[in-house]
C-alpha cells in the first residue's frame, strides 16, 4: 500500500448483492451501529505484498478478517465482507476496487476497515484517507467561467472525504484499544482505494511483524497476534458504534465508471 507520511490524533457475514449505483445525487443515510465492512485487501490474481516465499499479502489479510469477522459476530455486529476467496474461486469472479467500495457503501455501515499486511515494520499501521489534507493531490483547476460556489455533491474519487472528521474519530478509537492491548502503533495519512471512495466513517488497517522484547518477531500470519490484534479492534468497535456521527445531509454523487453490474454476491453463513 502506498503511505503518505503524517499524523492524525491520537458471524454472520453479509456479503451484497451488487449494482451499480445510479448517478442522480442521493442524501446521505444515517449509519447502520450495528454493521462493519471488512475489506481484506487483494486476492485472486492480485496477492498483494510478498510476506514470505509461500505467503502472500493476500492470504495474511483474509485471515485477519476471518478473525475479526468470528469476534464482530459474536458481539451483536451485521458483518459485510467484500472478500471471500471461496466465493471468488467458485465463480471466477473478483471484485475491483470500485466494486469493492460500492458493496460497502450499501451497507451504510458504522465503521469500514481496509484489513492490509507487510513484511516489514513493527505492530499495527492506522491510516486515514489523505483527501482533505496537505498531503493529497493537488485538484484540478476548474475551467475559465466556472462556477467557484462550493459545490455538496462528491465525486467518486473524494467521497471519502466528507467522512473524515468520523474516519479520526474511529482512528483514534482503534488507537486507544490497540494501546490497550499493548501493541506498538503508528499512524498517517494514505492515498489509498478503496479508502478513499468510501461513505463511512473508514481506516486503513495494516499489520506488520511485531517486534519488541529481543525475541524473534512475531510474523503478520502468526495465529495469536492476529487475535491481540482482532480482540482490540472488536473493543474499539463496540465503544465507536455509540459515538459514531454521521455527517449532516449531503448530496452523494457516486457513479463509479462501471460498464457492467458487478456480479452478484450470495450470503455465506
Amino acid at each position: 500500500m502506498r503511505w503518505i507520511r503524517g499524523s492524525f490524533p491520537a458471524a454472520a457475514c453479509v456479503l451484497c448483492s451488487l449494482f451499480p449505483v445510479a448517478a442522480s445525487a442521493q442524501s446521505s443515510p444515517a449509519f447502520n451501529r450495528e454493521t462493519v465492512v471488512l475489506d481484506p485487501a487483494h486476492g485472486g490474481a492480485d496477492g498483494g505484498a510478498r510476506i514470505s516465499d509461500r505467503l502472500e499479502e493476500k492470504d495474511v489479510t483474509l485471515a485477519l478478517a476471518g478473525k475479526l469477522r468470528a469476534l464482530l459476530a459474536a458481539r451483536g455486529f451485521t458483518v459485510v465482507s467484500t472478500r471471500d476467496d471461496h466465493l471468488a474461486a467458485r465463480s471466477g469472479n473478483q471484485l475491483s476496487t470500485d466494486q469493492r467500495a460500492e458493496a460497502a457503501n450499501r451497507a451504510h455501515a458504522v465503521a469500514c476497515l481496509v484489513l492490509h499486511a507487510s513484511p516489514s515494520g513493527n505492530g499495527v499501521y492506522l491510516g486515514a484517507s489523505a483527501l482533505g489534507s496537505p498531503l493529497a493531490p493537488v485538484p484540478p483547476t476548474p475551467p475559465a467561467g466556472a462556477s467557484t460556489q462550493p459545490s455538496a455533491v462528491l465525486s467518486w474519487d473524494r467521497a471519502q472525504e466528507a467522512y473524515l472528521p468520523q474516519s479520526l474519530g474511529l482512528a483514534a478509537q482503534l488507537r486507544t484499544e490497540l494501546t490497550r492491548a499493548t501493541l506498538p502503533i503508528a499512524s498517517g495519512r494514505v492515498a489509498l482505494r478503496p479508502l478513499d471512495n468510501l461513505t463511512c466513517p473508514a481506516i486503513s488497517v495494516e499489520i506488520a511483524p511485531l517486534r519488541g522484547d529481543g525475541s524473534d518477531p512475531a510474523p503478520v500470519s502468526d495465529d495469536a497476534y492476529q487475535q491481540r490484534v482482532a480482540e482490540a479492534i472488536a473493543s474499539a468497535l463496540i465503544s465507536w458504534k455509540n459515538q459514531a456521527q454521521p455527517p449532516g445531509a449531503l448530496s452523494l454523487s457516486l457513479a463509479p465508471r462501471l460498464s457492467a453490474p458487478p456480479p452478484a454476491l450470495r450470503s455465506t453463513p
